[in-house]
């Protein structure tokens, strides 16, 4: 349990201490942030309707919409490179688990989730998520 703990902490700073540098480079602030995107694991299409998108407003706000449902609201704010997202969504919503999570819905939670981009131009960039001790690569695509 306290080895599985420490290598999880590890991991996570050792990621921040080799992507602060690339992330600070990265140039990501509220304005180029705003806009929606295609949210994935792997890079996404915008014409694909069944591709996860993120609305970033410029008043701070988000939306997560998928197959032009919104399964996440939250707030976000840009700080020296990094973006913390402050979630509230129902996972009652998430229609690839819809079923199993059934007997959520209509309950709400609220969680956050930082982002830590790199490779950033106008149009792409690529970010770690961290949630707790867990760590996740993703690429946005710039749709608008």
């Amino acid at each position: 349990m306290y080895l599985k703990k420490t290598v999880h902490y590890l991991i996570v700073l050792t990621i921040l201490v080799v992507l602060v540098p690339l992330s600070f480079a990265a140039d990501i602030n509220s304005s180029n942030l705003t806009g929606k995107w295609a949210i994935g694991t792997i890079e996404q299409k915008c014409s694909d309707t069944n591709s996860e998108f993120f609305t970033f407003e410029p008043d701070g706000t988000f939306k997560a919409r998928r197959n032009s449902t919104v399964e996440a609201t939250g707030f976000y704010q840009v700080d020296q490179g990094f973006v913390s997202l402050n979630f509230i969504s129902s996972i009652g919503f998430f229609k690839d688990i819809r079923a199993e999570l059934k007997m959520y819905e209509g309950t709400y939670s609220q969680f956050r989730v930082t982002l830590l981009p790199f490779n950033v131009s106008d149009d792409r960039f690529e970010a770690f998520g961290l949630l707790g001790d867990q760590v996740n690569k993703g690429i946005a695509i710039k749709c608008d």
